[in-house]
């Protein structure tokens, strides 16, 4: 009974495991709601329309995955080590600035190219709707460095009642406007989910910093800080984005629209498995950032929150894995060959949840450019065996994709945690 009650008054009195809880539990409605939309429209739209949505969404998140230029993390280390003194709010506005600056013209470029984009992704009719997302590109870069700024201020609970909000929304547009306008209003739901966040997120950092001192560090000088640091991280999330849309691509080319069809929907239960592991990923980096200089503790913290996200991966691994037949009967008839492609996808998540660790220590430890080497050989690797294996079954294009990353995911983290040990020594 003595130890019992030990364990739960360190459970209750641990900031970490309420932080945890509170960003677990916002993203729970978020991304329950978002999956729950996802099967709804893909039965709405079909293998093939669903297929093209998927490509102009993914599309969509790895853009705005480089226009924030790696800031969702580095504003998040930032931010945590400058807790409580003068620098926060020219940190913030430092990322905010950088990241319009980036967002604006990667959204202009979409607009002005949308129609070579489109008949290069050999669905000509959808360059309307590639337009569409370029608005969404900048809400959704303003979102990730809101998040990353609220993760660096602890404040874990004001953006979990945030993603309850835009979970809502999210889901009721995403439905309705299907509903109405097929592609497009999947597209335009969107850019509405993204919008209400940013301004969400942007009202409590306003009253979180209104009433900070002024930095002695001018403006200019920080933007150059952040962009000193966030460079290596910026390339890698370039190259991991570039990777999976020329990945898109292979399946485009190399077979049809049905097969990203299949992609698409296994990537939705793969990320619902890793999505505990990727709510923790501001949560990790937050403490990790903190308590860098402390050797023993921030060890002690590593080997904890290795242990916690695998638990938090491979449970719901095993429930995926064991309901993957009922779950393909969700889809209907139309995603034949799901079922193989959903248990590859899911498993990956097991090896990648341990990634997302080690990304987050080397990015707390400044090892950025060694991080930035690793993973672009991982997406060089997964690009190269893909191409040969889908060249020789293209009619299993989705599942030699899906096996090339689990392939390439599972040397990344035997060369992270190698080089860890290296670096410590």
């Amino acid at each position: 009974m003595t130890i019992t009650k030990t364990i739960t008054d360190r459970a209750k009195n641990s900031r970490f495991l309420k932080d945890s809880f509170w960003a677990l539990f916002g993203n729970v409605a978020n991304k329950g709601l978002a999956l729950l939309a996802g099967v709804l429209i893909a039965r709405y739209l079909g293998v093939e329309t669903y297929g093209e949505y998927g490509m102009i969404r993914t599309t969509l998140l790895y853009i705005a995955v480089f226009s924030t230029f790696g800031l969702g993390f580095t504003v998040t280390k930032f931010t945590a080590q400058a807790e409580g003194n003068d620098k926060i709010r020219t940190i913030v506005r430092a990322a905010m600035t950088i990241s319009l600056v980036f967002s604006g013209v990667m959204a202009l470029a979409v607009i002005v190219f949308a129609h070579p984009l489109a008949v290069f992704l050999e669905a000509p009719e959808t360059d309307f709707t590639l337009r569409l997302t370029a608005v969404t590109i900048v809400f959704n870069s303003l979102v990730t460095v809101q998040n990353g700024v609220l993760a660096g201020l602890k404040q874990f609970r004001k953006n979990a009642e945030i993603n309850i909000v835009s979970g809502i929304v999210t889901f009721v547009a995403t439905v309705g406007l299907t509903y109405c306008y097929e592609l497009n209003g999947a597209v335009m739901a969107l850019l509405i989910a993204n919008v209400v966040n940013s301004l969400l997120n942007q009202a409590v950092i306003h009253r979180l910093t209104r009433g900070g001192q002024e930095s002695s560090v001018p403006i200019i000088g920080m933007m150059r800080q952040q962009l000193r640091f966030s460079t290596p991280i910026a390339v890698q999330e370039l190259a991991f984005s570039l990777s999976f849309w020329v990945g898109n691509l292979l399946l485009i080319k190399l077979s049809n629209y049905s097969e990203l069809g299949l992609r698409a929907a296994a990537s939705q239960w793969a990320a619902a498995v890793l999505f505990i592991p990727g709510v923790l990923q501001n949560v990790i980096l937050s403490y990790l950032s903190k308590n860098s200089e402390e050797r023993v503790t921030h060890d002690t913290m590593l080997k904890r929150m290795l242990l916690i996200n695998f638990s938090a991966a491979f449970v719901p691994f095993l429930v995926v894995l064991i309901g993957s037949p009922l779950i393909v009967s969700f889809y209907g008839p139309n995603f034949d060959g799901l079922l193989l492609v959903l248990n590859i996808a899911v498993a990956t998540t097991v090896v990648n949840c341990l990634v997302q660790v080690y990304i987050q220590e080397y990015i707390a430890q400044s090892h950025t450019w060694a991080l930035c080497v690793i993973r672009l050989g991982r997406d060089i690797l997964c690009l190269m065996i893909a191409y040969i294996a889908i060249k020789e079954l293209q009619q299993y294009a989705a599942a030699c994709y899906t096996a090339a990353y689990m392939f390439a995911s599972i040397l990344c983290l035997i060369s992270l945690a190698l080089f860890h040990n290296r670096f410590k020594s």
